[in-house]
């Protein structure tokens, strides 16, 4: 299992890559949490990927760094 995350003052977000390795096809876990509570999901590969795009998506819109940052 592979963990990255980053602390922040206004909450925390980590992303847990669980193993092929383990039972069944593997899963990308997204945890966050901030003063409004909790969230998390848990992506197939192609939804993780799916929501990748999307993210870049939203930073070109708003002028981030640039679509292919990861």
């Amino acid at each position: 299992m592979l963990r990255v995350g980053e602390k922040r003052a206004s909450g925390l977000v980590v992303t847990y890559l669980i193993s092929a390795e383990t039972a069944g096809a593997p899963l990308v876990c997204v945890h966050a949490s901030c003063r409004a509570g909790n969230a998390w999901a848990e992506l197939s590969l192609s939804e993780a990927a799916e929501l990748v795009e999307q993210l870049r998506g939203l930073l070109a819109q708003v002028g981030g760094q640039g679509a292919g940052d990861e």
